[in-house]
């Protein structure tokens, strides 16, 4: 996912409504069908697919309420914001999600909750407006449409003065998000899994 200003500045984003789930959703599951993370909790690429379909109709319907999703024009790109005050899942959220997330990830929840969890304990203190997810559908990428979807929620960031947080299990990302004004805070490992890397953008 290639930076490219001239390229972004000519591609226009949007909010996500209701009615562009299903093109989110699938945009969302092909972007991280081979994300180290996602590879890992499900080794089967076949229950990964479905795994992430149903995983991502959650986040769509969670993130809509707790933030916002934005997306290119025909979701080449989409990425899922969670607003300061939502950085962090409630409990009648973790409630609400509990048997969805079960249902989505089958054997492989153990896998994913100790991922969460990791995730969950490694979120800065300091309320951020929170990059969950950022996918580019693999035909798109190199085009400019990541880095469009991108800044269109960091622009949330900065109209509040806040500062943004997001984490990758991606390695191949770090170039993308230091381009972005991201800088690592920090790291830590799933044991005997993904590496992961919280990155902190300042306010801007």
């Amino acid at each position: 996912m290639p930076m490219s200003d001239h390229r972004e500045q000519a591609i226009p984003c949007r909010p996500a409504t209701r009615a562009d789930r299903a093109s989110v959703v699938a945009a969302l599951a092909e972007a991280f069908q081979h994300e180290p993370a996602f590879s890992w909790i499900v080794p089967d690429p076949a229950a990964r697919r479905r795994a992430l379909q149903r995983t991502f109709r959650i986040v769509f319907d969670e993130d809509i309420k707790a933030g916002c999703l934005m997306m290119t024009p025909d979701a080449e790109a989409v990425t899922a914001w969670r607003s300061p005050a939502q950085m962090r899942e409630g409990t009648w959220e973790a409630i609400r999600t509990r048997l969805p997330f079960l249902l989505a990830f089958g054997p492989a929840i153990g896998r994913a909750a100790e991922v969460a969890a990791l995730i969950k304990a490694n979120l800065p203190p300091e309320g951020c407006w929170y990059l969950h997810y950022a996918g580019c559908h693999s035909h798109h990428r190199g085009k400019g449409y990541g880095g469009a979807a991108i800044r269109a929620g960091l622009a949330l960031a900065d109209a509040q003065g806040t500062a943004a947080w997001l984490e990758t299990a991606d390695e191949g990302n770090l170039a993308i998000y230091r381009a972005l004004g991201f800088a690592v805070e920090r790291e830590w490992q799933v044991p005997g899994g993904p590496k992961f890397w919280g990155m902190l953008r300042p306010s801007q």
